[in-house]
């Protein structure tokens, strides 16, 4: 899983991958915890455009990671997906 993302000015966005599944979530976790570490001096966001499926793993990661290094939100939600997280109890990632 290469996971790509682009600094512009004082924030850092990060391309979540089209899916993240459960046996995913470890690689998914450790890459993302080096970018956000790296550029801790940002802003950052997840880009969820491309996303179409995440699992509650692949969601506790993001969770997790909110909860080490602050204030991370997703943008670009499709609108099915920013349902499912204001239902299950995701809203503070949004």
């Amino acid at each position: 899983m290469d996971i790509p993302y682009k600094i512009i000015e004082d924030e850092m966005i990060i391309q979540l991958p089209q899916r993240v599944e459960k046996e995913d979530s470890l690689k998914f976790e450790r890459e993302l915890y080096c970018i956000i570490k790296d550029g801790s001096n940002y802003k950052t966001f997840f880009d969820a455009e491309n996303l179409d499926y995440i699992s509650t793993a692949g969601l506790m990661v993001i969770k997790r990671l909110r909860l080490e290094f602050g204030n991370l939100k997703m943008i670009n939600c499709k609108p099915e997906l920013l349902k499912f997280l204001k239902e299950n109890g995701y809203s503070e990632l949004v």
